[in-house]
């Protein structure tokens, strides 16, 4: 290929500068030296600004999560002391309740026996009573009963005198008249 002038003047000037641009793979001696001085300048400027406050800043942090930590035990020690307390509490209202109850039993089996007492008592009084009123019933009609065989003897005598009959007569009589009654 033959080359133009244009083509030659080209290649030229390329050539040119590529000799005259810095790689940027090397580095420039005053360049590491600015940068390391401005990077201590930086250091120091936020070492004396902003370094010491941080640093409060993180203990400060740090301090808060331990005392965030200790009072996290301390609540989780009090909440063990609490359920301590609480089945303390259940066992002794357990307890408690066990207590009342047997009571309650104690207390129902007394009265139950002491109704059936005094239901035993006026069932005995009852039955006294009863006897009392058959004894006299059975006195009021035994009384009767005399009272009206009197009065029947009474009544044949009466007609037996009244008739005035012999013996045999007065024998056939009786019988007739008790066979009436």
């Amino acid at each position: 290929m033959a080359s133009t002038p244009d083509n030659t003047h080209a290649t030229t000037q390329i050539a040119q500068s590529a000799h005259q641009d810095p790689n940027p793979m090397t580095p420039d001696v005053w360049m590491v030296v600015w940068t390391w001085v401005t990077f201590a300048i930086v250091a120091v400027v936020l070492y004396k600004i902003a370094w010491k406050p941080i640093l409060a800043a993180l203990d400060a942090r740090e301090q808060r999560i331990r005392s965030s930590l200790d009072d996290a035990r301390r609540a989780k020690e009090e909440l063990e002391n609490i359920e301590e307390t609480c089945n303390a509490l259940k066992m002794e209202a357990a307890n408690a309740s066990k207590e009342i109850v047997a009571k309650a039993r104690a207390a129902a089996t007394e009265a139950a026996s002491h109704v059936e007492a005094k239901s035993s008592e006026k069932i005995a009084i009852m039955y006294e009573n009863a006897e009392r009123d058959i004894d006299a019933m059975t006195n009021k009609v035994v009384a009767d009963m005399r009272n009206d065989q009197a009065d029947i003897i009474v009544n044949l005598a009466s007609r037996l005198v009244a008739s005035n009959l012999d013996t045999d007569s007065n024998r056939a009589l009786t019988d007739k008249l008790l066979k009436e009654l």
